[in-house]
């Protein structure tokens, strides 16, 4: 069998928000790629905040109600970015998930921001090991 990673799950770093984004764009972005949240990334590809949904949210109902789409993915962002490594496995990547109430993690290696592995992944790829795991019944 196969031992998963957070390299092995993650998602490519395209599904990254970048800085100057209307909140518009960044929720389109995060609605196409399936995600409740992504890394902010600025015009290097450093990763510098993470923003949510729940971080859009507020800001598009004003936004909404004045007729104001100006703010961006900066304005919004957390500057609290979890990370984890590439080569931690599955079993740990979904502990970390839990125990921080997260439904998405960078993942970065020496500072560089690989992708990301979201709670979906994570529920995928151990699904997917239950499958292996699963053992043929008896005719």
């Amino acid at each position: 069998m196969e031992t998963k990673t957070a390299r092995t799950i993650m998602r490519s770093k395209d599904a990254c928000l970048d800085a100057d984004w209307t909140l518009d764009k960044v929720s389109d972005h995060l609605s196409k790629h399936q995600l409740p949240g992504a890394p902010v990334i600025d015009q290097r590809g450093a990763p510098i905040g993470f923003v949510s949904e729940y971080d859009c949210l507020e800001q598009l109902q004003q936004a909404n109600y004045y007729c104001d789409n100006t703010a961006m993915a900066k304005d919004v962002m957390s500057l609290d970015l979890h990370a984890i490594g590439p080569d931690v496995q599955l079993m740990d990547v979904a502990s970390e998930l839990n125990r921080n109430k997260l439904n998405v993690m960078a993942v970065m290696e020496e500072g560089v921001l690989l992708g990301m592995v979201s709670r979906g992944d994570t529920m995928r790829a151990l699904v997917e090991n239950l499958d292996v795991c699963a053992i043929p019944e008896a005719s």
